[in-house]
């Protein structure tokens, strides 16, 4: 479906006379400081949450244990373990979802901190379309895009384009 759209737009664009370009936004993506650092303090955040579970899942597998192993234990102290045990897994379920799951922090910590990157990348491929007068600019890494001649390709021109704005 994706591959026969690609061909009515081209087509629409050929008829039209169109001028047509592309970018390699994985490339750009690769590239770019900005990206590194933004994946780098997520990795860190994401630590951080991983070692919260795990101190949670510690303190589930040590109320476990202490209902396992305790032979003497009486039936009030035994329900208020079973209590607290399932307190616990219910909190760690929780926190596992509202971090990891859709639409959790990780994936909002992402779009925060990625978004501007990628609005400073569609502006600067505005500002080359513009100049340079294309009306069309397709993105390879989307894997819709069969076939490009390299001269399409202004990859390199929002790569320059971005360093330049990063040393104003």
């Amino acid at each position: 479906m994706k591959l026969l759209s690609l061909i009515l737009m081209m087509v629409t664009c050929v008829i039209f006379a169109q001028t047509i370009a592309v970018i390699d936004s994985d490339r750009i993506f690769n590239t770019m400081g900005e990206v590194a650092d933004a994946k780098e303090l997520l990795e860190t955040e994401i630590e951080e949450w991983e070692a919260h579970a795990d101190s949670l899942q510690d303190e589930i597998d040590a109320i476990q244990t202490d209902l396992d192993y305790t032979m003497v234990m009486s039936p009030e102290r035994r329900r208020s373990r079973e209590v607290l045990l399932e307190e616990k897994s219910i909190e760690l379920q929780e926190f596992l979802e509202y971090i990891f799951g859709p639409g959790g922090l990780v994936e909002s910590r992402n779009e925060e901190l990625v978004s501007p990157i990628v609005a400073n990348i569609n502006e600067a491929v505005q500002e080359i379309s513009r100049e340079e007068g294309y009306d069309i600019v397709f993105d390879t890494s989307a894997g819709v895009v069969i076939y490009v001649e390299n001269a399409l390709d202004i990859t390199n021109a929002v790569l320059e384009k971005l360093s330049v704005r990063g040393e104003d």
